[in-house]
């Protein structure tokens, strides 16, 4: 196991700075002088030119990059024309509140495809499978969007059981911060009120962008089930007089899931470039709503620092859905080793 976990760090480390010389190359080769979008137009020439040679960006291309790969193990990204500040600074300001959105979303879309995918295999051809069958449906055709107008026109706007936009009501304050994630340091300040006022705003926003994945990963927990249903060994194992609920949930489930967990990372990771209108919908203050006001203006830091951070958690979560995986079916990680 050790030495098949190994391997995946190591091709995650090669695919991260293959991933780094690319965006950097890329954003070195679109057009615009980024000096000239970092001054105003009335700034003198040598003062360009001295700021120019401060950045390093009169040497050659693999020189910068060197640098810039030394600035990002220390923390710094650059600086962004759009915030006019420390990229760093606003990924600290910005990347929590994401991140709490998507953690919030996965643990429903984890939760909600495993029991539609369960309840939809278990009673294959009966009214469950049709209801999930078409939950499914819709799911997988309608983007995450467009479930965010839905609920804010109908939860927010008309029923008035959720809040229309933001992470917290006008009256609550965030807590004094110590990781950056509003729920973990009013936890950590025992602020349940606040914890409570959070999780009400991100309900709506979280469910609309978990629904798209939860419905492919139902579908395919359940054709799993049903693939797996006609094998030989349950069968045998009915065949013995196995209570259905071992064989259910010990030789049918576990590797009907393989699949959908695969998928199930994938449409976790992909929530951080998916998020971006969703969070513009809820006005949410994300990260992926700020990188995409900062790509709107070519803030080539912010580009590239977002597909860096992208990059790093599509690694990570890579690892922990192998992992996960090889422990599900050791005949993985045999093979693998």
């Amino acid at each position: 196991m050790k030495k098949y976990i190994g391997k995946r760090l190591f091709w995650a480390l090669v695919a991260l700075i293959g991933l780094s010389i690319f965006i950097f190359y890329f954003g070195r080769i679109i057009p615009g002088d980024p000096i000239r979008m970092m001054v105003s137009p009335q700034t003198p020439e040598h003062v360009v030119e001295e700021l120019r040679q401060s950045l390093a960006l009169d040497r050659p291309i693999y020189t910068q990059y060197f640098i810039w790969m030394r600035n990002v193990f220390q923390g710094e990204l650059g600086f962004s024309v759009y915030s006019r500040r420390s990229v760093t600074v606003d990924v600290q300001q910005y990347l929590p509140r994401s991140l709490e959105l998507i953690t919030y979303a996965a643990l429903i879309q984890i939760t909600g495809s495993f029991l539609l995918g369960i309840f939809a295999g278990s009673n294959i051809d009966k009214w469950q499978d049709h209801l999930t069958r078409l939950f499914s449906y819709i799911g997988v055709s309608v983007p995450a969007f467009v479930f965010a107008i839905i609920f804010l026109l109908v939860f927010s706007h008309n029923l008035g059981w959720f809040p229309s936009g933001g992470a917290l009501s006008e009256g609550v304050s965030e807590p004094s911060r110590i990781t950056g994630f509003i729920a973990l340091d009013a936890l950590l300040q025992g602020q349940f009120f606040t914890i409570g006022d959070f999780i009400h705003h991100a309900t709506l926003p979280a469910i609309a962008l978990a629904i798209p994945g939860m419905a492919q990963v139902a579908r395919m927990i359940r054709s799993g089930m049903i693939t797996i249903n006609q094998k030989e060994y349950i069968s045998m194992a009915r065949g013995y007089g196995l209570p259905e609920r071992i064989v259910r949930f010990k030789y049918l489930l576990r590797p009907s899931i393989i699949p959908g967990v695969t998928v199930l990372g994938m449409q976790i990771a992909m929530m951080l470039g998916n998020a971006f209108l969703v969070e513009m919908v809820f006005g949410w203050p994300g990260f992926s709503r700020f990188a995409i006001n900062a790509m709107m203006r070519s803030d080539l830091n912010t580009i590239v620092a977002t597909v860096l951070i992208i990059g790093i958690m599509f690694a990570i979560i890579n690892i922990v859905v192998d992992t996960l995986v090889a422990y599900i079916d050791p005949r993985i990680r045999y093979s693998g080793s």
